[in-house]
């Protein structure tokens, strides 16, 4: 997503963050003695999907963008998007992204993980969506395969995707019914 560049990932993030602050929903897990952040999630819920306004892209998505290299750039408007969209929308069918519930990112400190961070913050989103939505995710960690079906995800397929680094990373979809 940075084309390689890892000065770029805390604006990525960052940008992440602000956008899902505007129009969606971030969950936070802490350490109780420290106040540190052990774990977030970054969820939109129906109608919303990151990115799709020019209001959040001007908190971060932009200047991010503005960074990248020209072949990365090129990455982002010409491949991701374009070979991501039609998966999602047979993986998804009959739901779309934005009539989902979407978690576009979760991340746990890794000395916190395996405490069951990720499994509540999860947890929270679930026990408000309705019967007529759903959860829906994806991941390109083959070791977060196992985590979701765990947590009762349907798995619903993958596709593999080319990175600005000319590798290919595979993309899982997951999906579970709302339960409100």
């Amino acid at each position: 997503m940075t084309g390689g560049n890892k000065s770029l990932q805390g604006p990525l993030f960052r940008a992440m963050i602000r956008a899902c602050l505007l129009v969606g929903e971030v969950y936070i897990a802490t350490v109780i003695d420290t106040s540190a952040i052990a774990g977030i999630t970054l969820w939109f819920p129906p109608g919303k999907a990151l990115w799709d306004s020019d209001a959040q892209k001007v908190l971060g998505f932009n200047q991010f963008f503005e960074s990248l290299s020209p072949e990365t750039k090129d990455w982002w408007t010409g491949t991701y998007g374009h070979a991501l969209e039609p998966f999602l929308e047979t993986a998804l069918a009959p739901h779309t992204v934005k009539s989902s519930w979407y978690l576009n990112c979760i991340c746990v400190d890794p000395k916190h993980q395996r405490q069951g961070i990720a499994t509540n913050l999860i947890r929270m989103v679930e026990q408000k969506v309705a019967t007529s939505s759903i959860l829906a995710l994806c991941t390109d960690t083959d070791d977060n395969v196992a985590v979701y079906k765990a947590l009762q995800f349907q798995y619903k397929g993958k596709t593999q995707l080319s990175t600005p680094e000319h590798e290919y990373m595979d993309v899982h979809c997951f999906t579970k019914p709302g339960r409100a």
